[in-house]
């Protein structure tokens, strides 16, 4: 369907005050603050030009799909194929998908985005927005939407890479959502109300579930069923959830249903098949008891050995940024099991330790 341009204004610029005449200034403004800080004025400014020129937007409109976001430029097609391969140089080179780009020009994208193999997920003042592989943005949910302070419920990406789970707030009322990014249809949705919900995080999605934690405790939500059912208490912390394992922190789930809990440090990762623990080393801990662990062809097998960052890439492959004189590094891509990985660039980082998006580690 067409959506009306009339509704894009109304939206961008009925609830916020009118931009400087500027439009340039207006976008280089926009374009170095980060997104979920990033006032209206370069939004406006974007849908001005668009008036300008007489454009009209199209997609599939409403919450079953997605809208291209002007105020977004396109950067160019991205090659996700191997996994979206998406590390940086804090505040100086961004890599994602086989190219490399001024961070200034991405600052949205951090450790706070969710890599999936459909593109990159991220919020913009409480928005989801989606960083597709054609390199296009655009909303994952349309209407208005609150973004107070505090509210960071995060997005989360299933094994399979293609199912997301976020929440949105409209007038404190949180709606929690699972997309197919794959076929862009909605699976469900459930409300939350919860004021401010400054403590509502999505923590996981797992085996048809998405788990949600608040101050009360973590709870999982089933799509299928619709159904909410208690997990564990508010001392417990989901680190990850996958192929049917969760990896925890804290005192063990009081309800763990069907799903097998394994212990593990809040930034530790689990391989997607859910056999393994990633955490600071190339040894990979196994899950299962009696598994012997897989040591990684590059990188300290054990803490404190020598440096190395870590992150599960969309693909279930390892992405590894390691050497022997610091901050000199080589960036590595790891299937578990390999003999050898596969060597994705070097990396002399200036703004800091390298940073993996969409990892934590």
């Amino acid at each position: 369907m067409t959506l009306e341009l009339s509704d894009l204004l109304a939206e961008r610029i009925d609830e916020f005050p009118v931009p400087p005449a500027d439009l340039d200034a207006a976008r280089a403004t926009g374009r170095r603050i980060r997104r979920r800080r990033r006032t209206t004025a370069a939004a406006g400014g974007a849908a001005v030009a668009l008036a300008a020129a007489g454009l009209v937007l199209t997609g599939t409109g409403g919450d079953g799909g997605t809208v291209r976001d002007p105020s977004y430029a396109s950067v160019g097609p991205l090659d996700l194929s191997k996994g979206a391969r998406a590390y940086a140089d804090p505040g100086v080179t961004l890599h994602l998908g086989g190219r490399a780009f001024p961070y200034g020009e991405m600052t949205w994208l951090d450790t706070d985005a969710t890599a999936t193999q459909e593109g990159i997920v991220f919020f913009d003042a409480g928005r989801p927005m989606l960083l597709d592989a054609k390199g296009e943005v655009s909303r994952l949910v349309d209407g208005p939407l609150d973004a107070p302070d505090g509210f960071h419920p995060t997005a989360k990406v299933d094994s399979a890479g293609r199912l997301v789970a976020w929440a949105t707030l409209r007038d404190g009322t949180a709606t929690i959502s699972v997309r197919d990014l794959g076929t862009g249809d909605d699976l469900g949705s459930t409300t939350v109300d919860c004021g401010a919900c400054g403590d509502l995080v999505i923590d996981g999605i797992d085996q048809g579930a998405v788990f949600v934690r608040d101050g009360a405790g973590t709870r999982t939500w089933t799509w299928g069923d619709d159904r909410w059912r208690d997990f564990a208490g508010p001392k417990t912390r989901v680190a990850d959830a996958r192929g049917g394992v969760v990896l925890y922190q804290g005192p063990p789930p009081t309800e763990p249903g069907e799903w097998r809990i394994v212990a593990g440090a809040i930034d530790a990762q689990l391989t997607l098949d859910g056999r393994y623990v990633l955490y600071w080393s190339s040894t990979l801990q196994p899950t299962i008891p009696g598994d012997a662990p897989v040591v990684l062809p590059v990188g300290p097998p054990a803490m404190g050995d020598s440096f190395g960052w870590y992150a599960v890439d969309t693909d279930g492959s390892i992405l590894v940024a390691t050497g022997t004189d610091y901050p000199d590094f080589t960036v590595y891509d790891c299937e578990v099991g390999a003999p050898q990985c596969d060597e994705v660039g070097r990396l002399e980082p200036t703004g800091g330790d390298p940073q993996f998006i969409g990892s934590d580690m």
